[in-house]
């Protein structure tokens, strides 16, 4: 009678993608590594390595490395046994692929059952969520790498873009027929530049407008001033008074022969 051990596969980036996955107890981990990128649509050429977990999912003892040698003493996966790693009911793995990308996979045992007669093993028995881009530019997933080609089309780009913005600067009424891309690849960056610069060189009209009510002169203003003037002057004519005041008085002004003195 062949047992059937049915797992659950989830990415630890994406909780919400899994797999089930049914295969035969015999089976290598080899095998089960070919189901698991089928499974996801994944390049199934890079390395891998399978390792023991606790019930936290952190990694124990490894199991197999696809790059096992003789001097590293570890187990190849077409060699290793799934039944021989079997010690509990729900027991769980945490599986390693790419080494360059690092892609994580948590696994948990979580049926054993009868291989049915008309089924044919390994298979995937059910599919929860779109599994993402196994190349994808570096910096949206941990350990996530841009495809060479599309990387390599975005850093033209955002170099051509910074030699268009020292160019703009140092020149503003620049002539855009002495422009010189060097090596920069047309088909990469398919732009004209007029189209670029002239939205640039455009200037802004900067009018001032007025309200011609609020510069208006009335006559209330008119008195307002008059009223100012008045009053300095007649603090002028109270200086003359009060100096005249003073001289009827008899007082001191200047003169040596006063008979007070």
């Amino acid at each position: 009678m062949q047992i059937i051990y049915k797992f659950r596969v989830s990415f630890e980036e994406h909780d919400d993608v899994v797999r089930f996955i049914d295969i035969e107890s015999t089976a290598s981990f080899a095998d089960f590594h070919k189901i698991i990128q089928e499974s996801v649509g994944f390049d199934a050429t890079k390395a891998y390595t399978f390792h023991m977990s606790n019930d936290f999912w952190r990694m124990d003892d490894q199991i197999c490395d696809s790059e096992a040698s003789p001097e590293t003493k570890t187990k190849p996966p077409k060699v290793t046994i799934l039944n021989k790693y079997i010690n509990d009911p729900h027991q769980r793995f945490v599986y390693l692929f790419d080494h360059e990308l690092v892609w994580t996979f948590y696994i948990e045992l979580v049926k054993i059952m009868k291989a049915e007669p008309h089924k044919k093993y390994p298979l995937l028995a059910r599919k929860e969520g779109e599994a993402p881009k196994q190349y994808i530019l570096k910096g949206k997933l941990p350990g996530a790498k841009a495809n060479l080609t599309e990387y390599d089309k975005m850093a033209d780009m955002l170099i051509a873009s910074r030699m268009m913005d020292e160019i703009v600067a140092d020149d503003d009424a620049l002539d855009t027929e002495d422009i010189d891309l060097g090596e920069i690849d047309k088909d990469i960056i398919d732009i004209k530049i007029p189209d670029v610069i002239a939205p640039i060189k455009e200037r802004v009209p900067f009018n001032l407008k007025f309200d011609e009510e609020e510069l208006k002169i009335d006559a209330d203003d008119f008195e307002l001033l008059d009223g100012e003037e008045g009053e300095e002057g007649s603090d002028e004519e109270k200086e003359d008074d009060e100096e005249s005041e003073f001289e009827d008085l008899g007082g001191y002004n200047g003169d040596e022969n006063n008979d007070d003195y």
